[in-house]
């Protein structure tokens, strides 16, 4: 849920509503998050606009580079037993 909220920001999603669509999360479940990501240093407020936006920081964007790593290595590694599988059952 947060790593969605974080990755929705890096894509540009920056106002709740749009970030709400892009997680497919109620508003205010992501109010919630984004007050805690904010308190964590993952993302803070654009002060340059009246409306609430939100930009992740440089932080923020070593969690989802993080959580990207991760996935690509259980997909990998999905993938690798996957072909395993079908090799024994193959025999």
């Amino acid at each position: 849920m947060y790593v969605d909220i974080l990755q929705a920001i890096a894509n540009g999603r920056e106002s709740p509503a749009k970030v709400v669509y892009a997680a497919n999360l109620s508003y205010d479940r992501v109010v919630k998050c984004l007050e805690f990501l904010e308190e964590q240093g993952l993302v803070q407020q654009n002060s340059e606009t009246m409306k609430r936006r939100f930009k992740i920081t440089s932080k923020g964007m070593d969690v989802v580079r993080y959580f990207g790593e991760v996935q690509n290595a259980l997909f990998y590694k999905n993938r690798i037993v996957s072909n395993v599988n079908i090799h024994f059952a193959k025999n």
